[in-house]
């Protein structure tokens, strides 16, 4: 029997569709600028069952307050941070001389995470371009273009050049544009005296060579300010501090000379100041309660959280987000209120140091033993020598802190001053104090006390268990050593 013919493919099977082909267009790796976003729909109201609700309630003072610790909150009308007035009035004074000279400039700005560099050059600027729309500022007499790129974003560190040139010409058909292409339209006479180039994160644009870096601050360096027509001034920023040691003294050995501006982390008082005068705006808003009105944060909570951040890291960042935290935790709790939209900074519940040691735990994590191997030697030291004295101690009564210093004196230091020398009282008195900020000590003032005391004359209590201290210490002899004798 004949098997049934088969359909073959070629007459039987439709043709498949092919897609026209479309030219491939030279687009940028990185956009000219971040792409517009659609608005953010909220599809619950689509869903059956579920509605939108409108909330037009007035804000409350906790919002208010949280909203002061956002980051990337400005003020236009300020020329520095609090605390970096410093920092400011020398960018301020770089910037202002470029420009009324008319020269080509540059400038590095290092420092640690955290230290005010991006935002107090971002404020800066802000507030010398407020009075003035487009693309050209009028800045000290000077018609002047400002360009803020974060390095990041560029994919090779030669692509700087084609951003740079598409930024200022708009975009350009064909191949990427080099550092020739950019020097050339330097040259050329333009709407602009001076171009102004943030250069944020700095440290992407570094080469085996280091050429791209050494090409863009030789067109800003002074030799250049007779051959451009566009006089270019570069500020980069970078948290690589040893790139200032890598790099500059290449630019140096060849006639350039880039101005240097370091910002050293935040200390514990600095980011008091800058806490204070964040809760200090609301006060000054609250004309209806001047009088009565007080800081929305116990100053007692601001110094924990202020001494903490100063002691781990020195970022302002930490701490806003901690200070944010904690507002956040205190106005859940009052939530539960009647009154909750009424209350002002006179009646509102106060963020306490027992909510801001809540939220430091759970940010810095709350292992004792992970707190003790924080410290450094010294630290680690005389927390051992307390918890010796307390160990051989009779009393049942703490040792005051100078009581402390007495036990290091006779017991201690016979034990360990070959190995560590004599730590001196107010170098004993800075120890204690980073401590306590570091969690692994209590200081109280006794009850019987009356206004304020001498830090000596309070009490000391371990805030780790001896059992941790004994595990921490167990690879580190000196420290047996003192916890043992």
């Amino acid at each position: 029997m004949l098997s049934p013919t088969k359909r073959t493919l070629d007459h039987d099977l439709p043709l498949p569709k092919r897609k026209a082909l479309r030219p491939r267009e030279n687009t940028l790796l990185t956009p000219e600028s971040s792409p517009v976003k659609s608005a953010i729909v909220d599809i619950s109201s689509r869903i059956k069952g579920h509605a939108r609700r409108l909330n037009f309630s007035q804000d409350s003072i906790y919002s208010k307050a949280k909203s002061l610790f956002q980051r990337g909150a400005r003020n236009p009308d300020l020329t520095s941070l609090v605390g970096r007035e410093k920092e400011a009035s020398i960018l301020n004074q770089f910037l202002e001389t470029s420009l009324k000279t008319k020269v080509c400039n540059s400038i590095y700005i290092s420092g640690p995470p955290g230290t005010g560099k991006t935002a107090q050059t971002n404020l800066l600027l802000d507030y010398l371009c407020k009075n003035s729309d487009g693309k050209i500022h009028d800045i000290h007499g000077t018609k002047t273009q400002v360009l803020r790129i974060n390095c990041m974003t560029i994919s090779k560190p030669e692509d700087i050049f084609h951003e740079l040139h598409t930024s200022l010409a708009g975009k350009c058909p064909g191949r990427k544009r080099t550092f020739d292409n950019l020097y050339e339209l330097l040259s050329s006479k333009s709407e602009r005296e001076s171009l102004v180039v943030v250069l944020d994160e700095m440290d992407y644009l570094i080469t085996k060579d280091q050429q791209v870096l050494f090409q863009l601050f030789h067109c800003a360096s002074h030799l250049k300010s007779t051959v451009l027509q566009t006089k270019l001034i570069i500020v980069g920023i970078s948290n690589a501090l040893d790139l200032t040691d890598k790099f500059l003294p290449r630019l140096r050995s060849n006639g350039f000379n880039p101005e240097a501006l370091q910002f050293m982390p935040y200390t514990a008082d600095q980011i008091k100041q800058v806490v204070t005068s964040k809760l200090r705006s609301l006060v000054d808003q609250d004309k209806e309660n001047q009088g009565t009105a007080t800081l929305l944060m116990h100053p007692v909570a601001i110094q924990m959280c202020c001494k903490k951040c100063a002691t781990v890291t020195g970022d302002l960042r930490k701490a806003f987000d901690i200070c944010y935290k904690s507002i956040e935790l205190v106005e859940q709790q009052a939530k539960q209120r009647e009154d909750f939209h009424e209350l002002t900074l006179s009646n509102a519940p106060k963020v306490l140091i027992s909510h801001v040691a809540k939220v430091c735990t759970s940010t810095f994590g709350d292992s004792s033993q992970q707190k003790i191997m924080n410290l450094n030697l010294l630290q680690k030291a005389v927390l051992c020598c307390l918890h010796n004295a307390e160990r051989i101690s009779n009393s049942t009564s703490p040792l005051s802190v100078n009581g402390l210093y007495d036990y290091y004196c006779t017991h201690t230091l016979p034990v360990v001053e070959d190995l560590l020398g004599k730590i001196k009282k107010g170098e004993f008195l800075d120890i204690i104090s980073a401590l306590e900020s570091a969690l692994t000590i209590t200081l109280a003032t006794p009850r019987a006390s009356s206004g304020v005391m001498d830090c000596g004359n309070k009490r000391i209590l371990p805030n780790v268990s001896y059992a941790d201290m004994l595990k921490c210490s167990e690879e580190v002899g000196i420290l047996r050593k003192i916890l043992l004798a």
